[in-house]
């Protein structure tokens, strides 16, 4: 709700001393002084109306490098990373609780705008059921990650020699979970077709 040019001009020939001398003539020379300034107050006001704007990081345009820095971002050095993916790291971040259990994980990776599923890997014991399965050794330290709507995530031995090892949004994904596990315990990342 800015103030018109006009409008300043008016404020600053209201702040101005009365007299002879100080004369409020839209024709004369301090009326056209003051007009010079008031596009310069307009300026400022409609750019601090912006930063209103900037305060929350879901409305960010201008200060999100600012916002990348205070958080840490990004944690991943992940190339051509588009602006609302940026964006999205920083509101995930900013608002990120902490904890390591599948459904924080589960969420974790929703807001960052993957749709996953987290499966713990129980280890056998007596007082399962027999139809429980008998997983090997290592996957007692494991969470496996099921990743809906991305195919492609890793190269193949079909693939041409300019083809990445790792699919930008598979990266991004994965360096980030990578990034919040506990000491000792690994992901297998399953990358499935979205049903």
């Amino acid at each position: 709700m800015g103030h018109s040019v006009e409008q300043w001009t008016n404020s600053i020939m209201a702040q101005m001393p009365r007299g002879i001398l100080w004369q409020r003539s839209a024709s004369l020379d301090l009326h056209k002084y003051a007009a010079g300034y008031a596009p310069r107050l307009e300026a400022v006001e409609v750019s601090a109306d912006s930063l209103l704007l900037e305060m929350r990081p879901e409305t960010t345009q201008q200060l999100l490098d600012e916002w990348e820095e205070y958080l840490g971002l990004p944690e991943c050095q992940v190339q051509n990373q588009t602006f609302e993916s940026r964006r999205a790291a920083v509101v995930e971040k900013y608002h990120r609780k902490g904890g390591l259990q599948a459904w924080n994980i589960d969420k974790l990776g929703a807001d960052l705008g993957f749709d996953i599923e987290v499966e713990e890997i129980f280890p056998h014991h007596c007082l399962r059921g027999c139809t429980y399965p008998l997983y090997e050794e290592k996957y007692r330290h494991l969470l496996r990650i099921r990743v809906k709507g991305i195919t492609q995530a890793y190269a193949t031995c079909l693939d041409d020699c300019l083809t990445p090892l790792v699919s930008q949004t598979a990266a991004i994904l994965e360096c980030t979970l990578n990034q919040f596990k506990l000491g000792g315990k690994y992901y297998e990342f399953i990358y499935e077709e979205s049903v």
